[in-house]
C-alpha cells in the first residue's frame, strides 16, 4: 500500500514523542490517514504523475497498512492505494511494486466509438483482460472471442491469452479490440502466414488490388509490394522510405523510450563497436557460460539491432525485440516509464562485456597495496590483473585507468590504488545562488498577498530569505518580522526557524512568509468546511493568526480569522468606495491584530455585519457619520466555529467556547476554522485561494535572464580531480590506525581509453530532494586534450593523435526531473556528417550546433583511430 509520506513522517514523530509535553504530543497526533495529495482530484481515481518514493509516498505491507487504518482511520475509503508486487525479468528475477498500472482502452470490433479505460498490471495475462472485457461488454463465457492490439489505425495484431501484458509489448493507452463472430463467422480476415506470425492486418482494403491484376508477373510484384508495406507498418514510422547512407536510421518511441533511443544512437556511432557487430566477429566470442553475463542473448539482440540500423534499408524501425531483452535482464527498465540514458548506456556496455568476455574462467587475484612501489609499476600490475579477468571488445574500446590516492589525517600512511573505469562522471560547478518563489502575507491583510521571486545564497539561512523580500519592498530589514512556512495540501507542512539552512526548502515547496507583529505569537489556523455534522475537510489557504497568548479572548481570535479571510468573502468590491483613512486605536487595544478596513461591500445583511464586526475598534474621530456602530449581530458567530486540533488539522483536541474568558493557548496550538455548510456555500469565494495574490515586478522580470556564459569542460575536470575530504558516512578504514578515518581522497587520470565517454552529472538525487543543473558546459568538438590531468609520466612520449580526441556523439536531455525528452547528435563515420536523432526522426545537423545546455553524455574518439 502507498501512504502519504508527510502523514507517515508525522505519525513517526507522534509515536516517538515520549519527551514531549501533553499539549505538544496532542498536536503531533496525525489524525486519519490522508492520501488525497497523491491524487489528481477528489475523485481518487488517478495518481499524480511522477510521484517519488520517500518524497511523496512510503510503501507499507498489507499488515502494517491494516493496523494503521484500524488505529487512525482513513479520511476517504476510496483513497486506499493498493498495488501489486510483481516479478520481472526472465534471467535476473526481481520483485518490484507496480505503482503505476498500465491503462488500456477496451472497445468492441463493431463499434470503436465506445471506449472504456481499465488499469492492468504488467504481470496480468491477456486472459485477464479478456475476462474484464467479457463482463464490461456482457459477452457470454462460452462465446468465442478474439482480442486484437490496434498498434496502428490500419493494422491489427492478435493477442494470445497465455502471454502477459508486458510480454505482449502493450503500451499505455493502447486500444484493445474485442471481436466476436457475426453470423457464425469472424469479420476480421487474416492470412495463414500472418496468423502464424501474430501480425494481422485487415484484408478488405487490399481485395481491390488483386482484382486489378491480370498477369502472374503483376501479381507477384503486388504481393511483394504488399509485403514491404506490411513490414513498414509493423516496424517503422508511417513516413518510412529507403535510405542510402547506412546508420541514418531512427528508432521509434515505444512509449517513454527516448532515453533508450538516445543511448543506442550514441553507442551505435562508435565505429569500432559497430564494425565488430556488423562483421559478425562477435559470434566467435560469445560467452554463453559466464555466470555474470546474459548467456550471450543481450549481445545477440544488440547485434540484430545494429544490423537493422546499419542496413541502409529503412529510415526508422521499432526496436521492440531489443527493448524486451533489456527488460528481461534489467527489470528496472521494464515497462514504459522514463529512465536515464546514461544508466541504460552503462547497463548495456557492462552486459555486452560479460556476454563477450574472452575469459571463460576468471582467476582469483589478490589485490596488493602499493607499499611505496613506483606508480608505473603498480599501475601496470593493476591493468594486467584487470585484463586477466576482463577481456572483450568493450575493454579494448571503452576502459581506462584511474589513480586513487587516499591520505590518512592522523598517520603518514598514503594509499595509492589504480582502478579501471568505463566512463568519466564529471560534477558540474554548482550555482552559489538560488532563485525561488515566495508569497508575502501582510499582518493587517489590508493589502493582498504578494508573490515575490527572490535570489538567496545556497549556503544561507531562512533569515536571508526575509532580507531578500524586504529589500524588494524597499524597507529596512529590521522593520519587518516574518515567519516562513511551507504550505502543502491546505495545511502547514513545516514552519521554519530563522536560522535553518536555506537547503531545508525543497524545489516543490510553496513558501509563504507571514508578517508577524512584535511580541505576538503566530497561531496556525486551518480552513475546514463541514460536509456533514461530523465530517470536516481542509480547503483553501491556511493562515498564521497573531495573538497575545496571555489574554486573547474567543472574540479577538474570531476577529483575527475573519480578517485573514476578508479577501475570500464574496462580493468584496475593492477600490469602489474607500472610507476615510481609519486606524486601529492601538492605545486602547494592544491585543488586536491589524485588520482590513478600507473597503466596502454589498448591502447583504451578513456581509454588512461582518464589516462592522471588523471595524468596531477603529478610532471614532476618523470615522464618517455613516459609519455608526450598531450592536454586532450574533449571526456573525454562526459563520464558523473554532477548535484546537493537531498539526495536521485532522484530529480535534477540544472545542473553544465563545465567552469573554481568556483562552488557554500556547505556541504549539493549532486552530481549525470550521465553516458551516451554509457559510461555505454562500459567503466564500470558491476559486483557488492562491489566485488572489498580486505579483511583484520581480516575478514578471524573472523571465528575462542574463545570457549564461556557462563553464568549460576543463572546469568540470578540475572539480573532479580536486582533493576532497570524505564524509563520516563514507569514512575510509586505515590499516595503520586500525579505525575508520575521514581521510582526503584524490582522483587522477592514468590512462584514457580509445573511446572516451564523459557523463555530465546534471541530476542530483538525495533521499528528500531532486534537482537538475541546466548549466551550459562548453566542450570542444575537436582536439580535446586532457593530458594536463594525466599523471602517467609516459604521456610526454605520446604523439598528439594518441592524446587528443574528437567528438562523435552527444546524448541530450531536455526538460526537468521526472520526465523530459532525450535526443542525440552523432557523426556518421560513412558520410562524415553530423546528424540529429530524435526518436524516429533523423535530420542533418552542423557541428557547431551540438554544444547546448541539454548535453548530458559525450562520446569522444581518439584521433589516431580515425
Amino acid at each position: 500500500y502507498l501512504i502519504d509520506a508527510r502523514w507517515y513522517k508525522q505519525w513517526l514523530k507522534f509515536v516517538s514523542s515520549d519527551d514531549y509535553g501533553y499539549v505538544s504530543r496532542e498536536n503531533l497526533h496525525p489524525g486519519p490517514i490522508d492520501n488525497s495529495s497523491l491524487f489528481t482530484d477528489d475523485s481518487y481515481e488517478r495518481l499524480k504523475d511522477h510521484l517519488s518514493e520517500e518524497i511523496d509516498y512510503k510503501l507499507l505491507p498489507k499488515e502494517a497498512w491494516d493496523q494503521l487504518v484500524n488505529t487512525y482511520g482513513l479520511v476517504n475509503e476510496g483513497s486506499a492505494i493498493e498495488r501489486k508486487v510483481i516479478e520481472q525479468g526472465s534471467f535476473f528475477k526481481k520483485c518490484s511494486i507496480e505503482v503505476y498500472p498500465m491503462e488500456l482502452k477496451l472497445c468492441q470490433y463493431g463499434d470503436r466509438t465506445i471506449v472504456a479505460k481499465r488499469n492492468f498490471s504488467k504481470g496480468d495475462t491477456i486472459a485477464d483482460i479478456e475476462e474484464d472485457g467479457r463482463k464490461l461488454f456482457e459477452i457470454a463465457t462460452e462465446e468465442p472471442i478474439k482480442l486484437w492490439n490496434a498498434y496502428l489505425p490500419s493494422s491489427l495484431e492478435q493477442l494470445f491469452k497465455a502471454k502477459t501484458v508486458e510480454d505482449s509489448a502493450l503500451q499505455p493507452g493502447q486500444l484493445i479490440i474485442f471481436e466476436t463472430k457475426k453470423d457464425g463467422k469472424w469479420t476480421h480476415q487474416t492470412s495463414g502466414a500472418n496468423s502464424q506470425n501474430g501480425n494481422h492486418t485487415s484484408g478488405s482494403g487490399y481485395v481491390l488490388i488483386f482484382l486489378c491484376l491480370n498477369t502472374f508477373v503483376f501479381l507477384n510484384r503486388y504481393i511483394l509490394g504488399l509485403g514491404m508495406f506490411m513490414y513498414s507498418l509493423r516496424n517503422s514510422s508511417p513516413t518510412n522510405s529507403r535510405v542510402t547512407t547506412q546508420g541514418l536510421c531512427g528508432l521509434n518511441n515505444l512509449g517513454n523510450t527516448c532515453f533508450m533511443n538516445s543511448a543506442l544512437q550514441c553507442l551505435s556511432n562508435v565505429p569500432a563497436m559497430t564494425n565488430y557487430f556488423k562483421s559478425n566477429t562477435y559470434k566467435k566470442e560469445l560467452n554463453k557460460t559466464n555466470p555474470l553475463g546474459m548467456g550471450g542473448k543481450l549481445a545477440q539482440a544488440y547485434a540484430q539491432l545494429i544490423q537493422s540500423i546499419w542496413s541502409g534499408d529503412q529510415s526508422s524501425f521499432a526496436p521492440r525485440e531489443f527493448k524486451m531483452k533489456v527488460s528481461q535482464f534489467a527489470p528496472r527498465f521494464s515497462g514504459y516509464q522514463q529512465h536515464d540514458s546514461q544508466e541504460l548506456f552503462s547497463f548495456l556496455v557492462d552486459g555486452l562485456h560479460e556476454d563477450l568476455n574472452r575469459i571463460s574462467k576468471k582467476p582469483y587475484i589478490e589485490m596488493k597495496e602499493a607499499d611505496g612501489r613506483p606508480d608505473d609499476l603498480v599501475a601496470q600490475e593493476s591493468w594486467d590483473n584487470h585484463r586477466r579477468r576482463n577481456d572483450s571488445i568493450i575493454v579494448d574500446t571503452l576502459h581506462g585507468l584511474f589513480r586513487s590516492k587516499v591520505d590518512c589525517p592522523e598517520c603518514p600512511r598514503i594509499s595509492v590504488t589504480f582502478d579501471p573505469f568505463c566512463f568519466l562522471s564529471l560534477p558540474l560547478p554548482m550555482k552559489r545562488q538560488r532563485t525561488m518563489d515566495c508569497w508575502f502575507v501582510p499582518v493587517g491583510f489590508d493589502d493582498k498577498i504578494c508573490k515575490y521571486k527572490v535570489t538567496v545564497a545556497k549556503s544561507g539561512c531562512i533569515r536571508d530569505l526575509f532580507g531578500a523580500v524586504t529589500e524588494l519592498q524597499g524597507v529596512p530589514e529590521t522593520s519587518t518580522r516574518m515567519v516562513a512556512t511551507d504550505v502543502y495540501n491546505c495545511r502547514f507542512h513545516k514552519i521554519f526557524k530563522p536560522r535553518e539552512p536555506i537547503t531545508s526548502i525543497y524545489e516543490k515547496d510553496y513558501i509563504y512568509l507571514f508578517e508577524a507583529p512584535p511580541n505576538m505569537a503566530m497561531l496556525p489556523a486551518y480552513m475546514r468546511h463541514m460536509s456533514t455534522s461530523t465530517s470536516a475537510h481542509l480547503f483553501g489557504q491556511p493562515f498564521l493568526i497573531p495573538v497575545n497568548l496571555t489574554n486573547t479572548t474567543y472574540r479577538e481570535l474570531y476577529k483575527g480569522v475573519l480578517g485573514a479571510t476578508w479577501f475570500h468573502i464574496k462580493d468584496v468590491v475593492p477600490n469602489i468606495r474607500l472610507c476615510s483613512l481609519v486606524t486601529f486605536n492601538q492605545s486602547n487595544n494592544h491585543n488586536s491584530p491589524f485588520f482590513p478596513h478600507r473597503r466596502y461591500i454589498n448591502d447583504s445583511k451578513m456581509i454588512s455585519e461582518v464589516r462592522k464586526f471588523l471595524l468596531e475598534d477603529i478610532d471614532v474621530d476618523d470615522v464618517k457619520d455613516d459609519d455608526s456602530f450598531e450592536e454586532i449581530s450574533a449571526e456573525v458567530f454562526k459563520l464558523f466555529t473554532l477548535k484546537v486540533v493537531n498539526s495536521f488539522g485532522t484530529q480535534v483536541i477540544r472545542q473553544l467556547e465563545n465567552n469573554d474568558e481568556t483562552l488557554s493557548l500556547s505556541v504549539d496550538t493549532y486552530i481549525a476554522v470550521d465553516w458551516t455548510k451554509h457559510a461555505y456555500d454562500n459567503y466564500l469565494e470558491r476559486y483557488n485561494w492562491g489566485d488572489i495574490a498580486d505579483s511583484h515586478s520581480s516575478v514578471n522580470s524573472a523571465g528575462v535572464k542574463k545570457p549564461s556564459t556557462g563553464v568549460q569542460l576543463r572546469d568540470c575536470m578540475k572539480l573532479f580531480t580536486t582533493e576532497e575530504k570524505l564524509d563520516k558516512d563514507d569514512a575510509w578504514y586505515c590499516s595503520h590506525c586500525k579505525k575508520h578515518q575521514q581521510a582526503t581522497k584524490k582522483f587522477d587520470l592514468w590512462m584514457l581509453p580509445p573511446v572516451l565517454v564523459i557523463h555530465l552529472k546534471r541530476f542530483s538525487y538525495t533521499r528528500y530532494s531532486r534537482d537538475k543543473l541546466d548549466t551550459l558546459v562548453h566542450f570542444p568538438t575537436r582536439d580535446l586534450d586532457l593530458s594536463d590531468f594525466i599523471v602517467n609520466p609516459q604521456k610526454t612520449s605520446w604523439p598528439k593523435g594518441q592524446r587528443c580526441y574528437n567528438l562523435i556523439a552527444v546524448s541530450n536531455h531536455y526538460g526537468g526531473l521526472g520526465g523530459g525528452h532525450y535526443t542525440a547528435y552523432a557523426k556518421n563515420h560513412i558520410d562524415k556528417k553530423w546528424h540529429y536523432f530524435d526518436d524516429s526522426s533523423v535530420s542533418l545537423s552542423a557541428e557547431d550546433r551540438v554544444v547546448t545546455k541539454a548535453a548530458y553524455m559525450l562520446v569522444y574518439q581518439r584521433q589516431d583511430l580515425e
